[in-house]
């Protein structure tokens, strides 16, 4: 047996960690109903290559446009409605980084939570008006006194908490100016965490009277109402819905991540997931704006179209040149390849981090987080997302904390900003 070598000079291999894989963004999971028979699978995904692979869960065929688009497979998850916490918490909901809910479900099935939120208890007093700090019904408990005991000019506050919580302010009755009266409680760390003060504008040097112990009102609780919509828990990717109602539309169009597409009452979301097909099955994250689209939304009018891209509504043109053509394409008010440069940046980094770390076993020195943070700086930010122009500026930074190596970054990385629309003017001079 050959050992010399090792006998003589041994050698340890450091395999490092592979590359995470980054293939689950360009994957898409369809929300739809279940077909007849198929109820008791309700919350359960299918992954499906062809049509009748979908065909035998759900009568839905939006799925059609991402085949035709050119997708290879899609998720299928089955549900009543768009309560989706559970079935996305599992590991299945890391396969996919897009969700697209299929026309099965209608305005009120997509509608977010609506709630009212907690109010803040207030009472106005001659030229002041006190809240309370903390918003809700509590603050009803919160009593306001004003007591004639110093001279004008030695103003000051207190907060006792008893059965009742009770901020005296000792003032001049009739000597007392509101901005020595808001000075007093905001100097007191008691009473300014139970209370603001403001004043009524251009009535600073009025002065004020005393008041016996009087309570802030109209503090109320936030009240959620019973509708679901779209909840998706702690699940971080994009979601796309479509409506014919632009006023529905408005309201998603401003959530994070999310893409309200406009659909005409007879195609609904067939061109929300062509569109999306076309942009998942693409080399490289590009906004796929103006690309050919297969159906019609009836949207030939310019102040039809200027309105649905102020709103950030993604839609479909219909030009008597051009055909059918993708208007916009948005999410959360930005370019639709924002939220999937940024996730795919932050797993690159987390990644390179990683396979650097496992590979090279460094010590916790500020030399090694130097080496680690030009690795990541070089190779992954510069390399991969400013030089093939995905990005315009990036940083990242590795730092020391007591005894530890901190292998996270700070990381600034500019939105992509091309919605592709150019507005301009031109002027006719004498």
């Amino acid at each position: 047996m050959k050992f010399l070598l090792d006998y003589v000079f041994p050698i340890t291999v450091i395999t490092p960690t592979p590359s995470a894989s980054t293939a689950f963004l360009k994957q898409v999971c369809v929300v739809a109903k279940p077909k007849s028979g198929q109820e008791m699978n309700v919350g359960n995904f299918y992954e499906c290559t062809n049509m009748t692979q979908v065909a035998a869960r759900t009568d839905n065929t939006n799925a059609q446009q991402l085949f035709n688009a050119n997708m290879s497979k899609v998720y299928v998850l089955l549900a009543n409605d768009l309560d989706l916490t559970t079935p996305l918490s599992s590991g299945e909901g890391s396969q996919f980084y897009t969700l697209l809910v299929s026309d099965d479900f209608d305005d009120d099935d997509i509608n977010t939570v609506i709630g009212t939120p907690a109010v803040a208890a207030t009472l106005t007093a001659g030229s002041l008006t006190f809240t309370a700090v903390t918003p809700g019904a509590a603050g009803n408990s919160i009593y306001v006194e004003m007591v004639d005991d110093v001279a004008g000019g030695s103003e000051w506050a207190h907060a006792e908490i008893g059965e009742g919580i009770l901020v005296t302010v000792h003032m001049n009755d009739g000597g007392s100016t509101a901005q020595a009266i808001k000075d007093a409680i905001e100097d007191s760390l008691s009473a300014s965490n139970l209370i603001t003060v403001s004043i009524t504008e251009g009535e600073e040097s009025n002065n004020q009277s005393d008041m016996s112990p009087t309570p802030l009102a109209d503090g109320a609780d936030a009240i959620t109402s019973s509708e679901v919509g779209v909840q998706v828990g702690t699940w971080d990717g994009v979601i796309g819905v479509y409506s014919s109602d632009t006023d529905v539309l408005q309201d998603q169009a401003v959530v994070q991540n999310r893409c309200a597409f406009y659909g005409n009452e007879t195609n609904k979301a067939k061109n929300l997931f062509y569109a999306f097909g076309k942009l998942l099955v693409a080399a490289s994250w590009r906004n796929q704006q103006y690309i050919d689209m297969p159906f019609d939304d009836e949207i030939d009018e310019l102040g039809e179209a200027n309105s649905l891209f102020d709103d950030k509504i993604s839609f479909v043109l219909n030009d008597d040149e051009f055909g059918k053509r993708l208007g916009l394409f948005a999410v959360g008010g930005k370019a639709i390849v924002a939220p999937y440069i940024l996730k795919n940046l932050q797993v690159d980094l987390q990644s390179a981090a990683l396979t650097w770390i496992s590979g090279n076993q460094p010590a916790y020195t500020i030399k090694e987080a130097s080496l680690l943070e030009t690795r990541l700086r070089e190779d992954v930010i510069n390399a991969l997302y400013i030089n093939t122009g995905l990005i315009e500026a990036g940083t990242v930074s590795i730092t020391l904390l007591e005894e530890n190596f901190v292998a996270t970054g700070a990381i600034n990385v500019s939105e992509p900003k091309a919605l592709w629309r150019v507005v301009s003017e031109m002027r006719q001079t004498l």
